[in-house]
């Protein structure tokens, strides 16, 4: 049972590590921030953040930007075994995001705190899914019972555990699900929570991800913002996109606000291992999927990356990238067991050499030697995440993973750039959305009246 203490306020973007049975959570955070307003429009359609050091008078006459970010102050965590919801309901707000690999969850208490607000994380979880092994492009009826009985499970949870009101639930659909029959899946939602699932497009998609991702401050850039410095690539199962934020200046008043630069093509580790693995029915026939992928790679990776860029040049000039998505966090876990950080630096050396064992070493790669490792206790728990990668992704899914991160590295030229591995970006997207749609509605009430928000 986790430890319980006093709610914490996280300075400067210092990691903190809020822990409960299910998760172990080290987000970057800022607490003290300053928004820029306008209004919103329905799932929200841009992010910007101006930090405490922006002039509040000067916010209140801009109103120019819709706001969705999460650098919200944490606190520590409560599980329902450990500590009990907050009793004013209308504050919990929860969301759940069925992607490519499975259906994540996440619980927030959200409040106003001066002209700012406060967030504590309550509950996260992930429900690996197949709903991606699709058949003549179409979701299989198995899929599709998979998914919604996960996505009923943590829709009961939110409720019973954590007291979230069903109005406040949000389910919402990667830009990763793609089928002929997406419709069905939005039926076999709408007949377990009553509600309608909608899809974030890849734009919107990288913009959350950007935002709850990429910290605005690092302990080595105090001076620079480094969402205008760095750049964002998230390799997930249903589709690679990526992007980066710029400041631009305001019509009439010129001032810099953010905006974005955005990519994306259609294919991610599970779609890609569909793509390689076409007319090759035996699982175990490992050599001929990874010549199939390696040949398909130029003209199904390669060439789509490199349209992209051709469209959005500056894609090129970021020269500090964040790498999410599951087979970097697979890559990162076999091949640097020990470094636990919530940014792990990488090379592209790590990537050549992740390709090799894929394509050669299959055993050692997924048998790490753990050794040198003194600490039994973080020997153990690298031992348990590594077999987390190996439930989580089959050998053809590390093989095609690699390829698409080969592809990547040649295309957006990540020699002699500085690269990282966001551990915690798997979440970025969805708590940045929820806490977005948090905003929403204590705004709506505090505009309602006083007796709204009580």
């Amino acid at each position: 049972m986790p430890h319980k203490s006093a709610p914490r306020p996280i300075l400067n973007c210092i990691p903190y590590i809020a822990t409960n049975r299910r998760l172990t959570v080290r987000l970057l955070v800022l607490t003290q921030f300053q928004l820029d307003v306008k209004g919103f429009k329905g799932s929200m359609q841009s992010l910007s953040l101006l930090c405490q050091q922006t002039n509040a008078a000067r916010i209140q006459t801009l109103l120019l930007v819709l706001f969705i970010a999460l650098c919200p102050s944490l606190a520590t965590p409560a599980h329902a075994q450990s500590a009990a919801p907050n009793k004013s309901s209308s504050k919990l707000h929860g969301g759940i995001e069925i992607g490519s690999k499975g259906v994540k969850a996440t619980a927030i208490n959200f409040t106003r705190k001066g002209s700012s607000y406060d967030v504590k994380l309550l509950y996260s979880e992930t429900i690996n899914t197949t709903i991606m092994k699709v058949k003549d492009n179409r979701f299989t009826p198995e899929a599709l019972k998979e998914t919604a009985l996960a996505v009923q499970k943590i829709y009961t949870r939110l409720q019973q555990e954590y007291q979230v009101p069903v109005e406040h639930i949000y389910v919402i659909g990667s830009s990763g699900l793609r089928a002929e029959n997406k419709q069905d899946l939005v039926t076999e939602i709408r007949a377990i929570t009553g509600k309608n699932l909608s899809f974030l497009t890849v734009e919107m998609e990288v913009q959350l991800s950007i935002a709850g991702t990429i910290p605005a401050r690092r302990d080595d850039l105090l001076t620079v913002n480094e969402r205008d410095a760095a750049m964002l690539i998230d390799i997930g199962s249903g589709n690679t996109k990526g992007g980066f934020q710029q400041a631009a200046p305001a019509p009439v008043t010129d001032v810099p606000v953010a905006s974005f630069v955005t990519m994306g093509i259609p294919l991610g580790t599970v779609t890609f291992t569909n793509e390689a693995a076409r007319q090759i029915s035996d699982e175990k026939e490992l050599r001929a999927f990874a010549l199939n992928a390696a040949t398909l790679s130029p003209k199904l990776l390669n060439t789509p990356l490199r349209k992209e860029i051709e469209k959005q040049p500056g894609l090129l000039t970021r020269q500090r990238v964040y790498l999410t998505g599951g087979i970097v966090w697979a890559m990162t876990t076999l091949m640097h067991p020990e470094n636990r950080r919530a940014f792990v630096p990488l090379t592209v050396n790590d990537i050549d050499l992740f390709q090799h064992y894929t394509r050669n070493e299959m055993d050692t790669l997924l048998n790490p030697d753990l050794s040198y490792i003194s600490d039994e206790l973080k020997r153990q728990e690298i031992k348990k995440e590594i077999e987390a990668v190996k439930a989580a992704f089959t050998p053809r899914n590390l093989m095609a993973g690699a390829e698409i991160l080969k592809a990547v590295a040649t295309e957006f030229q990540l020699e002699n750039k500085k690269l990282w591995f966001a551990r915690f970006g798997h979440l970025s997207w969805i708590l940045s959305y929820v806490r977005g749609q948090a905003e929403k509605q204590m705004l709506a009430a505090e505009a309602a009246g006083p007796s709204a928000t009580k």
